[in-house]
């Protein structure tokens, strides 16, 4: 795949001396069609897990040293009672994990995003490190890192047939357009990937 994941994983193998990498897309580039193209681009820092929460974390890193990254804070409003519960939570976690956050009042929401309604709402999180991310930028520069690197080929508008696997190891992958002998592969397609990789059998 060559939306932002595969872009991400190709720089980083390049980065850590792989070479002989191909890529290979069925759409075309820079956007493939998947859902990088397709996402909201919002980058919210919390997850409910930690281990999620530093990898997206470093992603924003990653993405403001692209200058790909507009940083403009991120709130999460509750309706209900329940809601703000989880919200509360949330907070606890976000500080614990390093990540600023806060609880905030309807008026305070209001203040910050004077088109929402306050009698509408219980409260909110807020994170300002909650940021708009731009994937197809992000993914040509780190595609072009690893090209720069001459560590990958990457083939666009190619549709992956067939990955043909002997004794439990991958041997080649068939595409539309020919073989690639390989014994490994990385599958970033998305919701698309169950499907690739039942063509390994897994």
């Amino acid at each position: 795949g060559a939306g932002v994941v595969g872009n991400a994983a190709v720089a980083h193998l390049a980065d850590h001396g792989w070479r002989s990498i191909v890529q290979i897309d069925k759409g075309p580039l820079p956007d493939p069609g998947g859902s990088t193209g397709h996402a909201s681009n919002f980058v919210f820092p919390v997850d409910h897990s930690k281990e999620i929460t530093d990898l997206t974390v470093d992603s924003l890193r990653q993405y403001g040293e692209l200058g790909v990254l507009t940083r403009c804070g991120g709130i999460e409003a509750a309706r209900s009672a329940e809601r703000m519960q989880e919200l509360t939570r949330r907070t606890s976690s976000a500080r614990a994990w390093g990540v600023e956050a806060h609880l905030l009042s309807p008026a305070e929401i209001h203040e910050l995003v004077p088109h929402c309604e306050p009698r509408e709402l219980i409260g909110g999180f807020y994170t300002p490190t909650g940021a708009i991310v731009d994937p197809l930028r992000a993914g040509e520069l780190f595609r072009a890192r690893a090209e720069a690197a001459g560590a990958v080929t990457t083939v666009a508008e190619t549709e992956v047939t067939g990955i043909e696997v002997t004794s439990g190891r991958v041997r080649r992958v068939l595409t539309d357009r020919g073989e690639v002998e390989t014994e490994l592969v990385l599958i970033a397609c998305g919701v698309w990937s169950p499907q690739v990789a039942a063509l390994a059998g897994a």
